[in-house]
């Protein structure tokens, strides 16, 4: 019997819902599921999989947990479940379980297209909808007579040794204090533990480094408190006076924003004016360029240049509160774009995003860098 791994948010746009229709497709044909499936995250759909683990014992759910409880079950997994259909900026999961040599079921496409085994390809299924794919396909599986082999691809330009080497060159020569800028910190979503361990690395590497940040609130009311720091995002004076007395205080050498979109806003890029020092910002996802990235699927989806006529209608919706929500994140993501023209670099992690930012925010190209992210420890 095969294992199956499921790692990340229980949510629509990555195609829980998909993993929870194929389920419910085996439960049609037997009592018994011919596999064991292992979920790790929360969120929406937490409810339904804790039901489903209450009925099936080949279902163990275990909420969110850090990577070392989750590689004590990953050697005995063969899998890994990444159904997601959204155009993400690299696809940082995958890599992360393909370095231990699970094999992902999902669409190749994009970033991922190069690390999914033609067989493991939901692509290549005749059928429409991404629930039946993935019956089919691990039915195929659970069969004796299938087991495609799998060659590791070369992983070695996302080992930590590659990001040291790619930082050094990047970097001023001499320039060691660093401080790091985000919205949020706490290890819960790939974009902070990927910023808490760039920390260490740095660290590893003698760097002095720092981090600025704020604690994400959670909580019965923490969709609407999210919601509602974002709207304050623009005007967000005490966190740039917050930020100006600690580079005040540290004198970094390079001060290197990561997402500040969600709460910290342009403000934090203005604070900076009044120091002499190397700025850099990373652009972590797709938020930048489009109004709901969690249901962007194609590249042609983002309209380019980007202004107001076409951000609103790349979304496709007449719905008014959406609207008024698309022209609140586009004057602040235009508030950003002008401050960004004075990083002395702009990062990011695939090579497909370098045109995006060229033409979004009118950054000569020889200022944006590739910097892919590294595998997860």
């Amino acid at each position: 019997m095969n294992w199956l791994l499921y790692f990340g948010r229980l949510e629509k746009e990555k195609w829980f819902d998909a993993i929870l229709g194929m389920i419910d497709l085996f439960s049609k044909k037997s009592d018994q599921l011919p596999f064991e499936l292992f979920i790790f995250g929360s969120w929406t759909y937490q409810s339904q999989i804790q039901d489903l683990a209450a009925k099936y014992k080949s279902i163990h759910y275990f909420w969110r947990q850090d990577l070392t409880t989750i590689k004590q079950y990953v050697s005995n997994c063969q899998y890994l479940l990444a159904p997601s259909t959204c155009l993400e900026s690299f696809g940082l999961t995958a890599l992360c379980w393909l370095s231990r040599w699970l094999k992902p079921i999902g669409y190749a496409k994009w970033w991922l297209a190069q690390f999914i085994d033609p067989r493991l390809d939901l692509n290549q299924s005749k059928w429409n909808n991404t629930t039946q794919k993935l019956f089919n396909l691990i039915n195929k599986i659970s069969q004796d007579n299938f087991n495609p082999t799998f060659d590791l691809p070369n992983l070695s330009n996302y080992s930590i040794s590659s990001r040291q080497t790619n930082f050094a060159e990047l970097i001023w020569p001499g320039k060691k204090r660093i401080l790091i800028i985000s919205d949020y910190i706490n290890r819960v979503w790939w974009i902070e533990t990927y910023i808490n361990d760039a920390k260490d690395i740095l660290n590893w590497m003698w760097y002095e480094v720092q981090l600025f940040w704020t604690k994400i609130p959670w909580g019965v009311f923490w969709k609407i408190i999210r919601y509602l720091w974002f709207f304050a995002s623009i005007f967000n004076i005490y966190e740039a006076i917050r930020l100006f007395i600690l580079i005040k205080k540290f004198k970094p050498d390079l001060l290197w924003y990561n997402s500040i979109l969600r709460y910290l806003g342009r403000l934090s890029l203005f604070t900076d004016k009044f120091f002499k020092t190397q700025k850099w910002l990373m652009c972590h996802d797709l938020g930048y360029f489009y109004p709901f990235p969690k249901s962007l699927i194609q590249e042609s989806q983002i309209k380019l240049p980007l202004n107001l006529r076409n951000y609103i209608s790349s979304a496709k919706t007449k719905n008014p509160i959406k609207i008024l929500w698309m022209i609140w994140k586009y004057i602040s993501i235009y508030l950003i774009r002008k401050q960004s023209k004075k990083m002395d670099k702009i990062l990011i992690p695939s090579q497909f995003m370098i045109e995006i930012v060229h033409q979004s925010y009118k950054i000569p190209k020889n200022k944006i860098h590739h910097f892919p992210h590294f595998i997860q420890n």
